[in-house]
């Protein structure tokens, strides 16, 4: 199938657009900022602290009921209807609301969900579902519509636009990490690049990444049967790991921290899981990792013959309940609860309609959550309609990219363009994620602390007014810079009370031009542009 040309991504068009990519034109409250790469520019922006947010994303490989993930408590008699023998009961859902209830495996989960820190996005799929495993996984993977084949993943672009020439001038001093990590044999669709790279490694299972950082890679046991496929997967493995440049910093990162609590064993998720907790602690700058969870293509024997809370699904999903549970809670320990969310999806739902094995063939839509201390609680949708279907199948309410998009909006801080150009078109937002929008977590958390106002008047001829206001007692720092980061003036350095103020500031003697008012307290600072005009 031939790639719709129209909306083929202009890999120089994006570069110039994404605002992550230092040196390129980015905007600060609508004006241009030209961010030379200095280290007075840094300072001033923050730019050390931008990449902070991590975010991990959970595949379920097989195609995830969603009907028997989160039940629609509001259509009970409809619902074991169409799948006598498979559907929930009433009594064992978990329930969230008065229409929805989660499996009972999902006990992690409700214990998350009542302390505000799972969110669930309701009916997500696309226009033209397609139902093939292969094909519906590139759907997702590349970001793109079912009759758009796209050799580049939406997480990838998004990134390559971040770090743009990459792996060329990789690792440096701005990034000395991996980009992303997949935690799998080969990096994903999802991560590939603009010029078709990776971007990310891959760490091929909990024991290879031992032995890896260890110093003894040796091929693992999971490898094919047949001779030349064998020998083909260990040749590209033995050159992946010889030219494994971040092995030091990967082995730094994971000697410095220890897991907190005690993770489920004999859970393959848990085990990846496990090891990306120690990654963030230990000190990786790297945004993305991607784990996955295999085994969802329940056909048959779904649910134990004589109870549908048991058997296959059953296990799966209290394997992925316990494990995102687990490293939830390790987060928290190791104080990294505002830097990370997790996300998960599948390659799409299951039939509303149960079959006669006692499981659920191909579907469509489904539920994607979102698990973390800063995602928006809650509900977005409804409980599915199952008396109006679209080919025996759940009709979307949200389109998957709609869900990257605010992804990338609300978590990485993705200006509106950006994630027209990574996703091929304008998506509407779902709100995901709690005062979505800034890239850094220390940003965050000096909008909770103290406020910059932009100066008025404006544009400044002479005398103009700095605005801020304190939430509690500090000790604040306002100064002036130029477009190159250099220092004008010291306009406050004082210990101040909670309350607003209005500061004057005489730009007379200023050349015309651009420059910035920062405030600062602590680590934390803010800034906002000012023009002078004479």
């Amino acid at each position: 199938m031939k790639k719709n040309i129209k909306n083929a991504l202009n890999r120089r068009q994006f570069l110039i657009r994404s605002s992550g990519a230092v040196s390129l034109p980015i905007l600060l409250n609508g004006l241009p900022l030209k961010a030379f790469d200095g280290p007075q520019l840094q300072r001033l922006f923050n730019t050390q602290e931008e990449m902070d947010r991590v975010l991990v994303l959970v595949q379920l490989n097989g195609g995830n009921d969603g009907l028997n993930t989160v039940v629609p408590l509001d259509q009970m008699s409809t619902y074991t209807s169409l799948r006598p023998g498979v559907a929930i009961p009433e009594n064992k859902a978990l329930k969230l609301q008065n229409d929805a209830g989660l499996h009972p495996s999902l006990a992690g989960f409700k214990e998350l969900y009542d302390e505000n820190k799972i969110g669930i996005v309701q009916g997500v799929s696309y226009p033209n579902p397609n139902q093939s495993h292969f094909r519906s996984n590139d759907i997702w993977m590349s970001g793109s519509s079912a009759d758009q084949a796209e050799s580049t993943g939406w997480m990838g672009r998004y990134l390559n636009g971040v770090y743009p020439n990459y792996p060329d001038g990789f690792p440096n001093t701005t990034m000395p990490d991996p980009v992303a990590i997949q935690m799998t044999a080969v990096v994903g669709l999802t991560l590939i690049g603009l010029q078709h790279q990776a971007m990310g490694i891959a760490l091929q299972d909990p024991e290879t990444f031992y032995s890896l950082i260890s110093g003894n890679d040796t091929p693992g046991s999971d490898l094919p049967s047949a001779r030349y496929a064998k020998d083909n997967v260990i040749y590209a493995r033995e050159i992946q790991v010889k030219s494994m440049e971040y092995s030091t910093v990967i082995k730094a990162a994971a000697d410095k921290a220890d897991n907190l609590v005690e993770y489920p064993t004999t859970n393959r998720l848990a085990d990846q899981l496990k090891i990306v907790a120690r990654l963030i602690a230990g000190g990786l700058k790297t945004r993305v990792y991607v784990v996955q969870h295999n085994g969802f293509d329940t056909h048959a024997a779904q649910v134990d013959a004589d109870d549908p809370t048991l058997g296959a699904h059953a296990n799966l999903l209290a394997q992925f309940g316990d494990a995102i549970k687990a490293f939830q809670r390790d987060i928290e320990a190791l104080g990294l609860a505002e830097r990370v969310v997790t996300m998960s999806f599948s390659e799409f739902g299951r039939r509303v309609a149960s079959n006669l094995s006692l499981g659920t063939d191909h579907g469509t839509a489904a539920p994607m959550f979102f698990v973390g201390a800063p995602v928006e609680q809650g509900i977005r949708g409804t409980s599915p309609d199952l008396e109006d279907l679209d080919n025996n199948n759940l009709k979307m309410q949200h389109d998957f990219r709609q869900v990257y998009a605010s992804v990338l909006q609300q978590w990485f801080g993705a200006d509106p363009s950006v994630t027209r150009d990574v996703l091929f078109g304008d998506f509407s937002t779902v709100k995901v994620i709690k005062g979505g929008g800034t890239s850094s977590v220390q940003e965050t958390k000096a909008a909770s602390t103290f406020a910059l106002h932009a100066v008025a008047p404006h544009p400044v001829r002479g005398e103009t007014n700095i605005k801020y206001e304190l939430h509690t007692s500090s000790t604040v720092r306002i100064d002036v810079f130029d477009n190159l980061g250099f220092h004008v003036a010291t306009v406050v350095n004082a210990e101040q009370a909670a309350d607003s103020y209005q500061v004057p500031f005489n730009a007379g003697s200023l050349p015309s031009g651009t420059y910035y008012v920062q405030m600062r307290i602590g680590r934390e600072s803010v800034a906002q542009p000012m023009i002078v005009v004479r």
